[in-house]
């Protein structure tokens, strides 16, 4: 093989290469777009989860003091209608 024929040969090989290199980094900029894309909606995916978790839980706060209440009345209101049934057992 003739010196112009490697010489060709090996520009034909450069040529190739330096096409994929530029495929690859096109490529990657490309992937590394989606991924900055998808950390994104991740994250704003994450803070609405983060909200709508806060907000569930002061409103099983609120749930539970209003629960806690309404036991509290019902144990007083108890505690009334026991004394009052042991007032009448020691009456009669």
């Amino acid at each position: 093989m003739s010196l112009e024929a490697r010489v060709s040969s090996l520009e034909d090989k450069f040529e190739t290469l330096d096409d994929a290199v530029h495929k690859l980094i096109t490529i990657t900029g490309e992937t590394h777009q989606i991924v900055q894309e998808t950390r994104n909606e991740m994250r704003e995916r994450l803070d609405l989860q983060d909200r709508t978790i806060a907000l569930n839980q002061k409103e099983n706060r609120n749930r539970f003091d209003q629960h806690d209440k309404r036991f509290d009345q019902h144990d007083k209101r108890f505690d009334q209608l026991e004394l009052l049934i042991r007032q009448s057992l020691s009456n009669n």
